[in-house]
Formats: structure tokens, sequence, C-alpha cells
């Protein structure tokens, strides 16, 4: 097994070469994503338990508009703390095809790429001081992904939050494969 940087390990056997991109390595930020998760769902959970309290038709209407932001950033917050605490990106490259899955748990969809349908494959430019970058590479968000290519029109990111030495290595691994 050989390692590219600190979160890439690259399995050979025989015609198959396996990828194995880690999706952390920071267990304090792990620790307080978690405490933060619990904290949110408390908090959801005792507004929850309020809203039956209450008698004033509005005030019922406002806490369930609240409960319904809060439900999709509680999804949110779960599956970032599942991708954190079990994530990996698995990229395969047998028989001139590229294998690519998000296993969270030793879940997720594998998608098949033919290599001679995978058109520039390129490193994705970043803007240093942009909000959305800087969001992208949030600890809990599960986005930020550092090299794409084109298949069939249609643009296929990977890489999730990669630095640059260690998106270099791995852009010029794969493009030497294929």
């Amino acid at each position: 097994m050989e390692y590219i940087g600190k979160r890439i390990s690259i399995k050979r056997v025989d015609n198959e070469t396996s990828i194995v991109i880690l999706s952390t390595t920071d267990k304090v930020k792990k620790t307080i994503l978690f405490i933060w998760f619990v904290l949110w769902s408390l908090g959801g959970v005792i507004v929850f338990t309020q809203y039956f309290l209450i008698k004033d038709e509005q005030t019922r209407i406002a806490i369930l508009v609240w409960l319904g932001f809060w439900s999709y950033f509680e999804y949110k917050t779960f599956r970032a703390v599942m991708w954190r605490n079990s994530g990996l990106e698995k990229i395969k490259l047998r028989d001139r095809k590229l294998f690519y899955k998000r296993d969270i748990g030793g879940r997720g969809k594998i998608n098949v790429y033919e290599f001679d349908f995978m058109k520039d494959l390129r490193l994705i430019e970043v803007e240093e001081h942009s909000f959305f970058e800087n969001l992208n590479n949030s600890y809990w968000v599960i986005a930020g992904e550092k090299l794409a290519f084109d298949y069939y029109g249609k643009e296929i990111k990977f890489g999730l939050q990669l630095d640059e030495p260690d998106a270099k290595a791995l852009f010029k691994y794969i493009k030497n494969k294929i």
C-alpha cells in the first residue's frame, strides 16, 4: 500500500488500482461537530414539545415553520456527522473504467465511468477569498470537491476537501492511469 498525502491511500492488485480517500483526520473537530449535532437535536426536541402547549395559532404556525428549517439542518448535520465518522471516497481503476463511490458506513452507490468517454480531467480552480469556497471547505459540509471531469456532457466531481498538494498528486496519478 502506498500513501499520497495525509488522507489518500493506493493499493495495486493485478490489473486493478484502488484509491481510498478518508473523510477526515481531525478528532477534535469531529468531537465538536458531534456535540453540536446533539445540542441541535436537543433544541429541536424542546421546541417540538412546546408546540403542544401553545394555544395561539400564529405562534404554532411559526413553530412549524421553524421546525421545517430545523429538520432540514438536522438531516444535513446528521449526514455530516456520519460522513466524518465513517465516510470514504473509493475509486477503482479497472478494465478501462473508473468506479467511484462515496461510502458512508459501507453504504453508497457505485458509479461507473468508461475512460473512453471521460473528457478533460482537471483540478477545480479555487478562488482563495471566495465566501462560497470557504463555506464548501468548512468541516460541517460535505462539499469542496477538488477534481472533476466531463462525462457525456455532465461534470463529475470528486476529491472532497483535499488540500492542494494532495489534489495535484491524485490528479497526476489518475491522469497517468487513464
